[in-house]
């Protein structure tokens, strides 16, 4: 995103609904390591619960970001981690 969001308010409620997203997703794979992820209709019907409604596209579109925002971290730190390990020798010295 380039520059700050037209309509902020917006903005902050979406972001509030994605954290909620990503904490079903994060606390669905601690309890349950080896079952299949949410669905997006069953993410939907914990959103309703809440007295939030969003259409199944919307809830697929988070979901889709949340995944993007955790692939990148992910590359992130095994880059540094790469990095970290090439500047190193065995020696203590730098090559």
């Amino acid at each position: 995103m380039s520059g700050a969001p037209r309509n902020r308010r917006a903005f902050a409620i979406g972001q509030q609904r994605r954290e909620f997203i990503r904490q079903l997703m994060l606390e669905r794979a601690q309890r349950f390591p080896l079952a299949k992820p949410l669905t997006g209709e069953q993410i939907r019907e914990r959103l309703r619960r809440r007295g939030q409604y969003l259409a199944i596209s919307t809830v697929h579109w988070h979901v889709e970001r949340i995944r993007l925002e955790a692939d990148q971290a992910a590359a992130e730190t095994e880059d540094a981690e790469r990095c970290n390990r090439s500047n190193s020798s065995p020696d203590g010295q730098a090559a």
